[in-house]
């Protein structure tokens, strides 16, 4: 879970880097294997999304809308994650180039297959629950990717 508010985001933003393959001891992927990750289905996104809404109005939340803008955001990452197989945030501050977006923040997991389990993994965080029920995020982007051991890696970008 993250969040980054404006006035955060033009502060300097340390970037956690994850520490190279090789020096960490593992041997390094070639190419022909990260070229094998593979996205999860459009539908599998739009459960995840189903399922958060179904979480904000049981809650007196308004929905959150799917936007290209987020989602533009949360699939190149999740790719990355499943590559890499890393979970670390992204940088929220380019997010506030979104249209209308004063505020953003991002839910990241791995290993949870069905967007039911996935959502509920995250509710029953309280950093990513509070994401969830931000009342300030009004657009959604989710992606879902497989890496090449199958495990599934996930993100939720939201704005507001």
């Amino acid at each position: 879970m993250r969040t980054t508010p404006l006035w955060a985001a033009l502060a300097a933003v340390a970037l956690a880097l994850p520490v190279s393959a090789q020096a960490a001891g593992h041997q390094h992927t070639p190419a022909a294997r990260v070229a094998t990750v593979k996205p999860r289905s459009g539908a599998w996104e739009a459960r995840v999304i189903a399922l958060t809404n179904q979480q904000r109005e049981a809650h007196g939340r308004k929905p959150l809308k799917a936007a290209p803008c987020p989602d533009g955001f949360a699939e190149p990452w999740t790719r990355h994650l499943a590559t890499k197989r890393v979970l670390v945030h992204q940088d929220l501050g380019p997010m506030l180039r979104c249209p209308h977006t004063n505020t953003a923040g991002e839910n990241i997991a791995f290993g949870y297959e069905t967007p039911r389990a996935l959502v509920s993994a995250w509710m029953h965080s309280a950093g990513h629950r509070a994401n969830i029920l931000n009342p300030h995020f009004h657009r959604i982007g989710v992606s879902g990717w497989r890496a090449t051991d199958g495990t599934t890696y996930a993100t939720q970008d939201f704005v507001g």
